[in-house]
Order: C-alpha cells, then sequence, then structure tokens
C-alpha cells in the first residue's frame, strides 16, 4: 500500500494534502527553494487517479484545473508545472497545509514504526534521521542523544529505545486524535 493510501485510509484528505505530498519534504529541508531536488510523496498517477475522482463532482473552477491537469503529461511535465495547478486547487479547497503536512507525519511514521531496525543504535538512528527530515519539530516525542542529557551509554540502550518507541506510539494516538474531523 503506498504512502497516499495510507494517508487516504487514515484521514479525509484535499487538494492540500495532495500538494503538500507532491512537494515532499524539501520545504523543511535547509534548502526549501530546491524541494524540486527532494523526492515527492506522492506519485504522478495517484494524483491522476484522485483528480479523476473528484471530476465528477467538480464545478468551475476546480473542473477547468482538474481537465488542465488531466491532460498533462505529468511524467514529462517540470514538478514546478504541477505544482502550480496543485496549489490552486488547494487554495480552492482552503485547506492548511501545515494541518496536511502533520497527516503525512503521521502515515509516514506509522510506516517507519513497522519497519525500524529493532536494534536499539539503529532504530534510535532511524527515529532521529526521520525527525531531521522533519525538520525536527518541538512537538516531536524524539529526544536525541546528547539533547536530553543522556551520554551514549544511556541513550543507545534497549530500555531506552523501547520507551522512545512507546512514547512514539502514543504520539500517533494523540495525533489521529486531533487530526481525526469531530
Amino acid at each position: 500500500m503506498t504512502n497516499f493510501a495510507k494517508l487516504r485510509e487514515a484521514f479525509d484528505v484535499n487538494w492540500t494534502s495532495v500538494f503538500v505530498g507532491w512537494r515532499g519534504l524539501g520545504p523543511l529541508s535547509p534548502w526549501p527553494n530546491r524541494w524540486t531536488e527532494f523526492p515527492t510523496l506522492i506519485s504522478p498517477e495517484e494524483i491522476l487517479a484522485f483528480a479523476e475522482e473528484r471530476l465528477t463532482s467538480a464545478s468551475d473552477p476546480e473542473q477547468t484545473l482538474l481537465t488542465e491537469l488531466l491532460t498533462l503529461d505529468v511524467h514529462n511535465e517540470p514538478r514546478e508545472v504541477i505544482d502550480s495547478l496543485l496549489k490552486k486547487l488547494s487554495n480552492l479547497d482552503g485547506g492548511d497545509e501545515k494541518t496536511e503536512l502533520r497527516k503525512w507525519r503521521v502515515t509516514l511514521l506509522e510506516q517507519l514504526l513497522e519497519t525500524i531496525p529493532q536494534d536499539p543504535i539503529y532504530g534510535l538512528l532511524a527515529l532521529t534521521e526521520f525527525w531531521q527530515d522533519f525538520g525536527c519539530p518541538p512537538d516531536s516525542p524524539h529526544r536525541v542523544q546528547g539533547n536530553d542529557g543522556s551520554t551514549p551509554r544511556e541513550y543507545y540502550t534497549e530500555q531506552n529505545f523501547r520507551k522512545l518507541l512507546n512514547n512514539h506510539h502514543e504520539w500517533i494516538e494523540s495525533e489521529k486524535k486531533q487530526l481525526k474531523p469531530v
């Protein structure tokens, strides 16, 4: 199952979800203007399938933008062209990019936790890399060795790894509750 399919299974998605997924994590990097050099979180095929789903219930101006998107050769168009159309569709939806990024973050973290190395050193490194990709947000449940006052000997233990995994699972549940519509 793709990341976008998992996102759709867990949350309501909109054009802002798609826009954020298309931009990937590049805007969060130290080089946000070089976002096209980073991979997308959603495939062109998933964008087209979502557009086709929405086309039947769309009215202008969304329908016009969807028609334009569906007639593009999304595999050969520059990412900026598709980005521009997705941004317009996102603006029509009125979605919040920060909220949609949080949804992606939860979905990707769940995927990481399913496949995370069970060795404490490699598992903790994988968690640190994950949160670095998201710019080390202040609401992260992750604690980095040294920043939390621990020594390497204290940090890279099975006990600390299990504790941080538990914190991440609790964080996911909390985020899901906050992001689900009431």
